[in-house]
């Protein structure tokens, strides 16, 4: 067999369904004791077939659930008082998932896809970015608790997240890329994140900005070969986020994972 570069695979979430009665009922009968609901089985479930991946995550859109629990100072998603956090349930659901994959980062819904609404402070800026430090509050609580780090799944390029949230360890994912504006992306975050069909869009933005990596989104070797005209092995990820059918999935994207030599 020729040799080959194995590129290795991020994972930015796999979405996971409402279960039927019977499968959650023996799913808590097997972990009594523990702090788990309907909410963990769903997040355990969503690293099914994640055993290759090297960056494994946790969660997706559907984690939003909890996370707007995690506010204080809301009725029915609007801020009626003084907001604040509790971050009793995520900081279990962190020490839950540490046990099953200890490299695990978090992917749950930027702030701005939860839909909350100030009906307190009055002013719209004041409240997207208390709402944002709040935000990096419960993710630092989570890290604490042993979460790697956070993907947080974007609709759209908001400022005002980006200059509070986007670090090392806290990774915004645009959902849909050809309809985000990855430019205003770039001047927070170093990580270019494209399908890879968009691949020729990538010489042009690593000119522009500052990127230290870049992660194409559904891969084949391929597209991983052509990226190395003008990027190093090293800089190279490929990315994947599961909507249905994970498992395998996971496993194809991560058999395609590799430059041919």
């Amino acid at each position: 067999m020729a040799r080959r570069i194995a590129i290795p695979v991020r994972s930015f979430g796999s979405e996971v369904g409402i279960p039927g009665v019977s499968e959650i009922a023996g799913w808590l009968r097997g972990v009594r004791g523990e702090e788990a609901d309907l909410m963990t089985y769903r997040l355990g479930r969503s690293l099914d077939g994640q055993e290759g991946v090297a960056v494994p995550a946790a969660g997706g859109v559907f984690y939003g659930e909890r996370v707007s629990g995690a506010f204080t100072g809301m009725v029915d998603g609007t801020l009626v008082e003084e907001p604040g956090i509790d971050p009793a349930a995520v900081a279990a659901d962190a020490r839950f998932i540490r046990k099953i994959r200890k490299d695990a980062w978090f992917s749950l819904p930027a702030p701005h896809m939860l839909g909350f609404r100030d009906g307190y402070m009055g002013d719209e800026e004041e409240f997207c970015e208390t709402i944002a430090g709040l935000y990096a509050r419960l993710a630092r609580e989570m890290r604490d608790a042993g979460a790697q780090g956070h993907v947080l799944v974007a609709d759209e390029a908001d400022a005002i997240e980006l200059e509070v949230l986007a670090s090392r360890k806290v990774l915004f994912f645009p959902r849909n890329p050809a309809a985000f504006d990855i430019e205003l992306l770039l001047e927070y975050q170093g990580d270019l994140i494209l399908p890879a069909g968009d691949l020729s869009r990538a010489p042009d933005l690593m000119e522009r900005f500052r990127v230290r990596r870049l992660v194409l989104l559904d891969a084949g070797a391929e597209d991983l070969a052509a990226a190395t005209a003008f990027l190093d092995p090293d800089m190279l990820e490929a990315g994947g986020y599961c909507e249905v059918a994970c498992p395998d999935y996971w496993k194809d994207l991560v058999g395609r994972a590799f430059i041919p030599r």
